[in-house]
């Protein structure tokens, strides 16, 4: 599946108003996303003007504690890497603000600490992307 549906189905995900271990689960997935994405733009690296920018996340895939299959097992290309580089900066955006807004109201330390967890992997994975941003010439203004 092309990289850019997958970053709508987590769009879609994060509409509405669901539960705090379900935006924890989308900011593990948006990171192993961002890394199959980072990977696919690597193996093209020989393409003109397509650079793989730098190694692979800390995180890895699977890392997360997301349920289900990650969502980045159904990626099968990247039609558009300037367009993909953009949807990934806004869903990481939006995860990061609600994973805020979830982490001021936290009524326990689990799920205080695992927005936290979580948090750094959205940091993680926008550095990633501004990182392929740049490489690609796109920019990598995140939010």
């Amino acid at each position: 599946m092309d990289a850019e549906r997958l970053v709508a189905e987590a769009e879609r995900a994060m509409c509405g108003a669901p539960q705090p271990e379900r935006i924890i689960a989308e900011a593990w997935q948006a990171l192993e996303l961002t890394e199959a994405v980072a990977r696919l733009l690597a193996a093209d690296e020989g393409r003109p003007g397509r650079a793989a920018g730098p190694g692979p996340l800390a995180g890895g895939v699977g890392s997360g504690g997301g349920t289900g299959p990650p969502r980045a097992a159904r990626l099968t290309g990247v039609r558009d890497p300037d367009g993909t580089l953009r949807a990934l900066r806004v869903l990481l955006g939006e995860i990061g603000l609600v994973l805020v807004g979830i982490v001021g109201a936290a009524a326990d330390e689990g799920t205080y600490s695992q927005c936290i967890d979580a948090l750094d992997a959205v940091d993680e994975a926008k550095d990633r992307v501004r990182a392929l941003s740049r490489a690609a010439g796109s920019g990598g203004e995140v939010d």
